[in-house]
């Protein structure tokens, strides 16, 4: 059995806002399953992290390679990509495709550190997160990349709409 790898790069990567897919769940011991083709809504769901996201549009100099520039996504947020269709396989080779990711995830979890923002910046050399968020120039990934927030972190999300919307909910 031979095996060939090949790596291919997007010829597009864009980020945009999608929505909250349906998710199904058989039983209580069952993992949570999303229904992609059906959308439960596009109403924000839960309190945002404050802090600053990638403006949505073109991200494909962002996701190149493994390294310690990345795509910041919040709550409903969408990456779509487009690659070029290779030449077919030599005759009797299946080809089969494994998208492989690299990075971190964060949720507004209250058991998680540090849950309420964005900050700190997660990157491959650090393991622990335990220096509560301050100023975004001493982040290590902001001082590395400064561009990246001119180009593409420009997206600026509080915690206002969602505790307004709760306030107005709350008096009616």
């Amino acid at each position: 059995m031979s095996l060939g790898i090949t790596r291919l790069n997007p010829d597009a990567a864009d980020l945009h806002y999608r929505g909250y897919s349906v998710i199904n769940r058989p039983n209580d011991s069952s993992p949570e399953i999303p229904d992609y083709n059906r959308l439960s809504g596009s109403k924000q769901r839960w309190r945002d992290l404050i802090g600053y996201y990638t403006r949505f549009g073109d991200v494909r100099e962002l996701l190149m390679q493994a390294d310690d520039r990345y795509v910041i996504m919040n709550a409903g947020d969408e990456m779509s990509f487009r690659f070029a269709a290779p030449a077919l396989p030599p005759s009797g080779w299946v080809r089969d495709y494994v998208v492989v990711g690299d990075g971190w995830i964060k949720d507004g979890d209250y058991n998680s550190t540090f849950s309420k923002t964005v900050m700190p910046l997660p990157y491959h050399a650090e393991n622990e997160y335990i220096k509560a968020p301050g100023r975004l120039e001493d982040e290590w990934v902001y001082r590395r990349f400064p561009e990246d927030w001119q180009k593409y972190h420009t997206r600026y999300v509080t915690t206002d709409f969602f505790k307004t919307v709760l306030r107005s909910n709350v008096s009616q």
